[in-house]
């Protein structure tokens, strides 16, 4: 009987050398990292907004560096190992589904990519959602625009979302403003940002895409009654009422001339200034342009 034959020895995996090793290890420092701040953020009460942009941000960012430098490592290994014995090492890798080693290498790896992707679906989500969090603009990203922060907060659009004013719907501008915001980004983390902050900004989306969503001309009403009551300090308490009949105004081409303090809003009623410097703050002329009924008359006015 022939002896059988010794068992060839495997040559260790393309993991096996020192950058693969050091990316292993940042790799799994980030996730671990991730998977703790993610929690104290669901379970904190108050989260720091700071959280949000180590968890969704940066720790994601260093996992995929450290993903990176895995692979870089297994491709240099390859390389050194095929240069070494070139008759050993094929110039492509090979898969035979029909060994029990490579199958399960390979449905290890699909395995591992599944949760893969639907993580890194799931921290891309909510990397969106916090970029456009009232917390991430006002505390995190413009902190230089602190007092207009504490003002929105206390003011009637304190329930509206920046971002829905600043931004407003659509892909192209949120592309637009992420870029926008790279750059305000590097501004404020290196101090490169004018003082005072310079107006007006010429590259905001144009209002009726924004303001106009919610304040559209044709919203406002003429003349509204507002009922003021008030009571004496007499035995009987006896009421007094105050009646007032606001001039809202508003209205449309549509509708014609509607009076009232908002006639501005009449889409065919123009309000024109002149500015003689970059601030706007000096203004030597302005012009009305008035819808009179269903016509149109110019009329002109010039002041200093």
């Amino acid at each position: 009987m022939s002896e059988a034959e010794p068992p060839v020895a495997q040559p260790p995996t393309l993991f096996r050398n020192y950058i693969s090793l050091v990316g292993a290890a940042i790799a799994t420092a980030s996730l671990v990292s991730v998977v703790l701040l993610f929690l104290l953020e669901i379970t904190a009460s108050n989260p720091n907004p700071y959280m949000g942009i180590l968890t969704y941000v940066v720790g994601p960012a260093v996992l995929m560096f450290g993903l990176a430098v895995v692979l870089a490592g297994m491709f240099v290994e390859r390389r050194r190992r095929r240069r070494h014995a070139p008759d050993e090492i094929l110039a492509y890798p090979k898969l035979d589904l029909n060994d029990p080693r490579a199958r399960r290498a390979f449905l290890t790896f699909l395995f591992l990519m599944f949760i893969f992707i639907s993580a890194s679906a799931f921290g891309s989500y909510q990397a969106y959602e916090f970029s456009d969090s009232v917390s991430f603009c006002g505390q995190t990203c413009h902190t230089v625009m602190k007092p207009e922060f504490v003002a929105y907060r206390a003011g009637a659009h304190a329930r509206v979302r920046c971002v829905d004013c600043h931004v407003g719907p659509g892909a192209g501008w949120y592309v637009r403003s992420k870029i926008s915001g790279a750059y305000q980004l590097y501004s404020v983390t290196f101090h490169k940002y004018p003082r005072p902050i310079t107006t007006p900004v010429h590259n905001l989306r144009p209002a009726p895409e924004t303001c106009e969503q919610c304040h559209w001309p044709e919203k406002f009403f003429g003349a509204q009654l507002k009922v003021f009551n008030h009571y004496a300090y007499d035995e009987k308490n006896t009421p007094r009422q105050i009646r007032m009949l606001i001039n809202v105004g508003g209205g449309s081409s549509t509708t014609g001339l509607v009076t009232g303090i908002h006639w501005h809003m009449n889409i065919a009623n123009e309000v024109t200034y002149i500015a003689t410097d970059d601030h706007r703050q000096v203004i030597p002329g302005f012009g009305l342009r008035i819808c009179r009924a269903a016509s149109l008359n110019t009329l002109i006015e010039t002041g200093r």
